[in-house]
């Protein structure tokens, strides 16, 4: 009883393997792999925009009130500010091409 339990997992083991070593496979596990990456270089690029602009703009303290007249018309701190808003865009962006990508991706393969 043990030994067909061995040849059916190593037949499944097999089987597995010729999945996950084929081309699709490797292709998509690429693709995930880039995704992965891009997602967490976009995040990283906007948490350091948003650090810096909080460091160099802005005044947490009560004379920050009055600071913040000069550098809210300061052009690199509106550049930050727009840097760090655009790359929240794109992130929104990537996401949503990747649902399109993956419902697409479904719908070809029927």
């Amino acid at each position: 009883m043990y030994t067909d339990k061995s040849v059916i997992l190593k037949t499944m083991e097999s089987k597995i393997m010729k999945i996950l070593t084929s081309e699709a496979s490797m292709n998509i596990i690429k693709v995930i792999g880039q995704f992965i990456f891009v997602v967490f270089m976009t995040a990283f690029l906007h948490w350091g925009l948003v650090n810096s602009y909080s460091q160099m703009c802005i005044d947490l303290s009560w004379t920050g009130i009055f600071t913040n007249i000069i550098n809210l018309g300061s052009p690199f701190c509106q550049f930050m500010n727009y840097l760090q808003f655009e790359i929240s865009k794109y992130y929104v962006t990537i996401w949503a091409s990747a649902g399109v990508a993956i419902i697409a991706y479904f719908i070809g393969n029927k």
